[in-house]
């Protein structure tokens, strides 16, 4: 049988004294221990909120008993990392095939860097294409929005046009955005690795074990669907 070591952090000691988020993560961890057919020998949880994976003793700890036991380090989610670098010092120290993110099941370095920097690098683009865009308007001495209409109401075929592509280009960047957005593919993966669920039955559990959406909501049946869909499942 497969030999786990678990490890769990929280950001807030308020967290950690009512248990909110540990219990979360402990039950992401149990599922697909189980999965794996293995078993849990050793767990450690902390409550930090730094920057520096050094003022982690827990996590240090964690990865020695591991070792020294032969067993996987589990986390459940790879946000518990606050960027590639940290994660993959983890799984430099580890070695690929003995650190196992419930959220990106059986990830190795490569798959590991492109989770976190598309996400990342979505982030930074949105963010330059926003500010870009206002500084231009504003330098030209332009109002926010756009003039699509002339006169009492009445549209233009030149207008229309820039409307429909404007509608079309918007379309395409928000399912580019979607795509590389970080909730939608840790979601996915619990998604694809419990797809023998309901969509309800999906959906609660994401809800239950801390997941959110993309726009930072809950999850619906709908939801899921569209996960499902997004990512080349069409059903």
């Amino acid at each position: 049988m497969k030999k786990f070591i678990s490890y769990r952090r929280v950001s807030t000691a308020k967290q950690g004294a009512s248990g909110l988020g540990l219990e979360a993560q402990q039950e992401i961890i149990d599922y697909f221990v189980q999965r794996e057919q293995g078993e849990i020998i050793a767990d450690f949880c902390e409550v930090h909120s730094g920057k520096d994976l050094n003022d982690c003793p827990v996590l240090r700890q964690s990865m020695q008993e591991a070792k020294k036991q032969g067993a996987t380090l589990i986390i459940a989610k790879s946000d518990r990392f606050r960027n590639v670098s940290q994660a993959l010092e983890v799984l430099d120290d580890m070695g690929e095939g003995n650190v196992f993110f419930c959220d990106l099941p059986h990830s190795d370095r490569f798959t590991l860097t492109l989770f976190f920097a598309l996400a990342e690098r979505e982030r930074l683009i949105t963010s330059i294409r926003t500010k870009q865009a206002l500084k231009a308007k504003k330098e030209r001495g332009e109002k926010l929005g756009s003039p699509l209409f002339v006169g009492k109401g009445k549209e233009t075929a030149e207008t229309q046009a820039i409307r429909k592509k404007a509608i079309a280009n918007a379309a395409k960047a928000r399912r580019a955005t979607a795509d590389a957005d970080a909730n939608n593919l840790k979601a996915w993966a619990v998604i694809e690795a419990r797809g023998e669920l309901s969509l309800r039955s999906l959906s609660d559990f994401l809800n239950s074990h801390g997941f959110i959406t993309s726009t930072g909501g809950k999850f619906s049946p709908m939801a899921v669907k569209r996960l499902r869909e997004r990512y080349g499942v069409k059903k």
